[in-house]
């Protein structure tokens, strides 16, 4: 039971960060979400860095997974396309984390150290996968590309959201992934072997315009 109340208060604190941003989550908006009295969640979290800790942990977790390398040194589109859904899943289920990423980084000091590391991990990631579509022939790119490429399309995957969201605050995190899905999508597109041209386009129309 103690272990039940811990993971509801976890998955509370997660949807209210992601809704209203952590700045602006108070720990007894948290106890009322969970139906629960201040004193029991402090018996689980003493403080909000706590619960901040615990949801970094667990997105640690889920990023290991996220970033797995294509293996053999290949990559089809289709495992790209797999592996960028997965990665837009991530960036929804944690949105707090890069969309408040300035004040958590000033409150809670680990949190820009990990996502130091997911920022490169990421780069890294995408960076195996051009060159594992590459020697599937399925895009044309000389390793300078690959490189400017990979840092280009870590961007769009951390940052997008934000830039979006000066233009439009009314963007939910559906419209959010779309859109980075969309950019990604198009930035490759000039690299798109022939043969693959007619597929690629097929996943471009569902985040196009």
């Amino acid at each position: 039971m103690t272990r039940d109340t811990r993971t509801r208060i976890l998955v509370a604190s997660l949807l209210l960060f992601n809704e209203k941003g952590e700045p602006n989550t108070t720990t007894n908006e948290i106890a009322d979400e969970v139906d629960i009295s201040p004193g029991n969640l402090h018996y689980h979290f003493r403080k909000k860095s706590d619960l901040v800790g615990a949801l970094l942990s667990e997105f640690q977790a889920d990023a290991r997974q996220v970033l797995q390398t294509p293996e053999a040194g290949h990559a089809s589109l289709d495992d790209f396309w797999v592996f960028l859904h997965v990665l837009l899943e991530l960036s929804a289920a944690y949105r707090f984390l890069l969309r408040d990423m300035e004040s958590l980084v000033v409150e809670y000091p680990k949190v820009g150290n990990v996502l130091k590391h997911f920022a490169r991990g990421l780069a890294a990631s995408f960076e195996l996968y051009l060159h594992g579509m590459a020697s599937a022939g399925v895009m044309r790119l000389d390793i300078g590309d690959t490189q400017v490429t990979s840092r280009n399309l870590a961007v769009i995957a951390l940052f997008s959201e934000r830039f979006d969201a000066l233009i439009d605050s009314e963007q939910t995190a559906d419209d959010s992934a779309l859109r980075v899905a969309g950019s990604v999508l198009n930035l490759l597109k000039p690299f798109v072997a022939a043969d693959t041209a007619r597929h690629f386009d097929e996943l471009v129309t569902h985040y196009g315009p």
